[in-house]
């Protein structure tokens, strides 16, 4: 019997009881092909095996690796590492050292299933050019983001179930120095963004809701608190045109009647509560309800971008240029008040003044 067809032999007797989660599919002198996670789909990978010539004196196992779960650059790259490993094991059998070896690092490195958006985060935030941090935690299969802009910080973890893609990450741990009304709209927006990445719309066509896959949600929604962060602290007023957030996060107004109190409103721009009574309570008073003066629609006023669809593509998207005002209703929960209660409220205003105006002059 040959070198190879008594490492065959020895191979199919230990494999799948010596290297765990692991299922031979061809075991012979030609091709070895085991399945590697045979039983979790979303982390499988097929490791196939052939003899070359000089094996194993001189020469050492060919490896090809495929995956419909793992980027290319994985692929690529852990088949480097297998070649290097097998190198040690020249004049010796390989097929099963290499085998194990493949399988523990696919188990000691789950964040392998998301190297590709990894990647892509790391290069946004090379892109901001702020001083955001990713933070990968192999052990706990999760990703921490440290999200900056100016001094003010959104750390979030967005931990990766087994069932990734097919179930979105999880996101967890979120502390901020930002407004509470921030933080609330940073925590429920990235959560949004992950759950449409993996439920359909309720309303769907039937041949639409058939052809529905889920996609990743890793990157689309901490790519969205990356950016949400950023650049929160140079978003102006639209009334006044000054910052709306204070330089340092120790003087954000706390109070929720005081004027530079910080409000967001639907269309997502954000306003001083000072600044926005004013610009309700003051004609005029269209009809339909007054508009958002902002000079653009607000880049984050839905999750399009986030859900790798341009604004261009959405029934909700801005069809105006950029130099154009926002132009969305101005609506905010606490502020629900009908053009008709607006003027008559403007009008008693104008009586108060006209009669304190007369009162003053009669006394001097």
């Amino acid at each position: 019997m040959s070198f190879i067809d008594q490492e065959v032999t020895e191979f199919r007797a230990k494999c799948e009881k010596q290297v765990p989660h692991t299922k031979i599919i061809i075991c012979s002198s030609s091709l070895i092909r085991v399945d590697i996670y045979p039983e979790r789909p979303n982390r499988s990978m097929t490791v196939c095996l052939r003899f070359p010539e000089n094996y194993p004196q001189s020469t050492q196992i060919l490896v090809e690796l495929k995956s419909r779960v793992y980027s290319d650059i994985l692929l690529t790259e852990l088949t480097r590492l297998i070649d290097d490993y097998a190198r040690d094991f020249l004049g010796k059998p390989q097929a099963l050292q290499v085998l194990a070896f493949a399988q523990q690092y696919l188990t000691d490195n789950p964040l392998c299933v998301c190297l590709e958006e990894i990647k892509q985060l790391r290069a946004d935030i090379k892109t901001g050019g702020t001083e955001s941090q990713l933070k990968l935690k192999q052990k706990n299969r999760s990703v921490e983001l440290v999200a900056k802009g100016g001094r003010y910080t959104y750390r979030v973890t967005a931990v990766v179930p087994d069932s990734y893609p097919m179930q979105s990450v999880e996101l967890r741990g979120q502390e901020s120095n930002l407004p509470a009304v921030l933080v609330r709209y940073l925590n429920g927006q990235s959560k949004e963004i992950a759950r449409q990445c993996v439920e359909p719309p309720i309303r769907m066509s039937k041949e639409a809701l058939a052809n529905f896959r889920p996609v990743r949600s890793l990157q689309r929604s901490l790519k969205f608190c990356l950016e949400a962060t950023r650049d929160f602290h140079t978003e102006r007023c639209p009334i006044c045109d000054s910052t709306v957030l204070p330089e340092y996060p120790e003087d954000i107004e706390t109070d929720d009647s005081a004027d530079f109190f910080i409000e967001r409103v639907y269309c997502g721009h954000l306003f001083h509560q000072g600044c926005l009574k004013k610009y309700l309570s003051e004609p005029p008073f269209p009809k339909g309800g007054k508009l958002c003066p902002a000079q653009r629609r607000h880049p984050r006023s839905d999750a399009q971008t986030y859900m790798g669809r341009s604004q261009g593509g959405g029934a909700t998207a801005s069809k105006t240029p950029d130099d154009a005002v926002c132009g969305i209703k101005l609506a905010h929960d606490r502020w629900v008040v009908s053009v008709k209660t607006a003027e008559a409220r403007w009008a008693q205003k104008q009586a108060r003044q006209r009669e304190l105006e007369e009162v003053v002059d009669f006394l001097q």
